[in-house]
């Protein structure tokens, strides 16, 4: 079994178009399928303003690679945003997640959208496969490979669950604090936002909103240290 991780700018597909008609905004592809010919997907956007939304879902569905796009919900507090499309590709490019799965790839994670380019994990049984899953995905953009990698699929298990539990430890206000923080962009290189603007938000001071991170980071990390115990090999491959 590989893993194999990438991201790709998908040309002609809205996912390469996104950041730059909304500058900041990030997507999650939760998930894509293919129902009699039209492509389903549905999509969680994060820190997109409330006056920009009707802006957003009109773009998607005006996209050349998109038939309708439809707001599910929106949680105003945390600029979250979950758009169903459909869309029927009639243009000179397939949908990633298509590829993927006719290659015997499988993602392990929702592919997220940033800066234009889609971020994938996926496992496959072979070389062979991950290799025309490869070229496949570069006749329909640019693809820069991560790692390629035979993961221990039982340690993984095993590491993903401390993570999945810490998580779930987390009190109330460590969750919500820092869900708030991965939201507005505080994690992102370069920032989107700092501690102040945090404290602002939250209606807390800064040292309250600090404290609540480094606790949550504490036990986060924790849980992550043996994950960096056995770094992935990387291939240099890059296209």
């Amino acid at each position: 079994m590989l893993e194999y991780t990438f991201s790709i700018i998908h040309k002609g597909c809205w996912t390469a178009d996104l950041n730059d008609a909304f500058p900041g905004v990030r997507a999650t592809i939760i998930y894509s399928y293919r129902l009699t010919g039209t492509s389903i997907t549905m999509v969680e956007v994060t820190r997109i303003d409330e006056d920009r939304l009707d802006d957003l879902v009109d773009w998607l569905e005006d996209h050349p690679v998109m038939n309708t796009s439809q707001l599910v919900t929106y949680d105003e507090g945390r600029g979250k945003a979950f758009i169903s499309l459909s869309g029927d590709y009639d243009t000179n490019t397939v949908p990633v997640l298509n590829v993927l799965l006719r290659n015997d790839c499988f993602p392990t994670i929702p592919a997220t959208v940033a800066r234009g380019r889609e971020h994938w994990s996926v496992l496959a049984s072979s070389h062979e496969q991950v290799s025309k899953a490869h070229e496949e995905l570069r006749q329909i953009g640019s693809v820069d490979v991560d790692s390629l990698r035979s993961p221990n699929l039982d340690q993984l298990l095993t590491d993903l669950t401390g993570v999945k539990e810490a998580v779930q430890n987390l009190s109330p206000r460590q969750h919500e604090v820092l869900s708030r923080a991965i939201d507005e962009g505080y994690y992102d290189s370069p920032r989107s936002c700092n501690i102040e603007e945090l404290a602002e938000l939250d209606s807390a001071n800064t040292s309250t909103v600090g404290e609540h991170l480094r606790r949550s980071e504490a036990k986060i990390l924790k849980a992550v240290e043996p994950m960096l115990e056995r770094p992935a090999k990387a291939s240099p491959q890059k296209n």
